[in-house]
């Protein structure tokens, strides 16, 4: 665990964490792939009614709260990029809870059921290959490994589905236009802020760095008044409950537990005895949860908004929160996933909170995913809090993101990659936005010759150069230990979580973080 300096690491996966954006023509044409065929629906809807109307239940339980984990320390490996992988307040009040993540409602059940039911009668979705070069690789990598392919073979396969996928032809001088300067300024601009909060021009704020952010895809639209009232009067709220619970100003954990009920009470506040304002906890939200058709789905000023959000703006408010409480919490990733981390006074005992769930949870729950190598943990790039530094790049990396899904990639998204490479070199976001420039050029390149497979490319080696260069980035980033995560499986690992077996755990958890906070005030 990254200790240095008194680990400036309070604040957040702007993560971003974590998705490279799909397109909406890419979007629109894997949901074409994946409409069903119609001869024998009718026969699978009429069965698949007789099990519902049969089994419907009452899925809701009680919920409980969490105690935390102690984090093992992993240490760095230096990475040779040639290398290839080896592989509470007394107002408070609790509420009922469904059997999937905060934030469900009925037709989230129905849905579930309608799944269940589909897979007892042995119907599997189709598989959809992922259009982004780099997700593709990961998605044949691992399609490969499951048939025994050999990496020759999976490489070919590799290549003719890249050479498959159009590529846009890039404007001649297109970003020298008057058109471009004034179209792309607010990024220009919140590039060049976030650059100067990272070498020290501006001071590094979390809030500040999250509202530029979004701020610049939203076109200059958002007024940091609102964005700040609103976040100020969340705090406000949280000091008076930190007041009356009696936590020291010191008592790190006492914060943090203190910022948890915002994620999983309702809290009532009260004035001479009648009720005042009530605050719902946020919750998860699953409409478009990776904002493949709304970008805006990630961000936090939504989730302040509508107090739904996703693993990528629930850590980074709770963070906000964090960091106006001057209380330190970091920001951790995981496949497809970011959480919080935080840790006792003496920096001895860290804590992993589940900011979908509104409970803490164990290192080994983030293990059960399957997804996490070894690789991953060597190399710091999974279960690792963020400094300050690797916060930044996530904020550059959400920038990138938001910039692509308005522009594409043009040389000022690849300058950004380059300066988000060199301030955190691990960053799985930038190698694979590298990887995906690597496999643009190389496409575009093959396109102006006419080229459709592979045994042409070895007739013009500035081609065949750019395929070499792009297999090292790949071999690069396995060798980080990453690996993609189905969204499938990401779903069912998320509502694990609800299962007899970490409901005990979360209990303990809980009890245990509040004995732990009575002992350190």
């Amino acid at each position: 665990m990254k200790q240095n300096d008194e680990i400036q690491k309070a604040s957040t996966h702007c993560s971003t964490f974590a998705f490279l954006p799909t397109r909406q023509t890419n979007a629109k044409k894997c949901k074409r792939a994946a409409i069903f065929q119609p001869h024998g629906l009718w026969c699978i809807l009429t069965i698949m009614f007789t099990f519902l109307v049969i089994n419907s239940v009452d899925t809701f339980a009680q919920v409980t709260f969490p105690k935390s984990p102690t984090v093992q320390h992993f240490n760095p490996q230096t990475i040779n990029p040639q290398q290839t992988t080896q592989q509470t307040n007394n107002n408070i009040s609790h509420y009922q809870q469904p059997t999937v993540p905060m934030g469900g409602n009925a037709q989230d059940i129905i849905n579930q059921q309608n799944r269940q039911a589909m897979q007892m009668m042995g119907y599997q979705p189709p598989i959809i290959p992922p259009s982004d070069p780099a997700l593709l690789h990961q998605f044949i990598l691992q399609q490969a490994q499951a048939t025994g392919q050999s990496k020759q073979q999976r490489q070919v396969a590799e290549l003719n589905a890249l050479l498959r996928e159009d590529v846009n032809t890039p404007q001649t001088n297109y970003t020298q236009t008057t058109e471009y300067i004034i179209k792309t300024k607010n990024y220009h601009k919140a590039f060049a802020d976030l650059l100067n909060m990272q070498n020290g021009l501006q001071p590094f704020s979390l809030k500040k760095a999250i509202y530029i952010v979004e701020n610049a895809y939203l076109d200059n639209s958002l007024k940091y008044e609102t964005y700040n009232k609103q976040i100020l009067s969340k705090t406000k709220l949280l000091k008076s409950i930190i007041q009356k619970e009696g936590i020291k100003p010191n008592n790190n954990l006492g914060k943090n537990y203190i910022i948890q009920k915002m994620f999983s009470e309702r809290i009532v506040e009260y004035k001479d005895t009648v009720v005042y304002k009530v605050h719902k906890p946020y919750q998860y939200d699953f409409d478009d949860f990776k904002g493949e058709n709304d970008w805006t789905k990630m961000f936090v000023t939504k989730l302040l908004k509508t107090g739904k959000g996703q693993c990528h703006s629930l850590p980074l408010l709770y963070l906000i929160f964090a960091e106006e409480l001057k209380t330190k919490a970091w920001l951790s990733l995981a496949p497809e996933h970011s959480f919080v981390i935080f840790s006792d006074n003496a920096l001895k005992n860290f804590y992993f909170y589940e900011t979908t769930n509104g409970n803490s949870v164990t290192d080994n729950f983030m293990l059960e995913s399957g997804f996490i190598t070894s690789q991953a943990l060597k190399n710091k790039i999974y279960l690792d809090t963020l400094d300050q530094n690797g916060l930044i790049a996530s904020c550059l990396a959400d920038l990138i993101m938001g910039y692509t899904d308005k522009f594409g990639y043009d040389e000022f998204m690849a300058s950004m990659v380059e300066s988000l490479l060199k301030i955190y070199p691990n960053s799985i976001q930038g190698q694979i936005f590298k990887a995906d420039l690597i496999a643009r050029e190389m496409k575009y390149a093959a396109k102006q010759k006419g080229l459709k497979s592979y045994k042409e490319f070895q007739q013009y080696p500035e081609i065949n150069n750019l395929y070499v260069a792009l297999q090292n980035q790949y071999d690069y980033i396995d060798g980080l230990g990453y690996m993609q995560m189905p969204k499938d499986r990401y779903a069912a690992w998320l509502l694990s979580l609800n299962d007899e077996k970490h409901k005990q755990e979360k209990q303990k958890l809980k009890t245990t973080l509040i004995g732990n906070v009575k002992r350190d005030n």
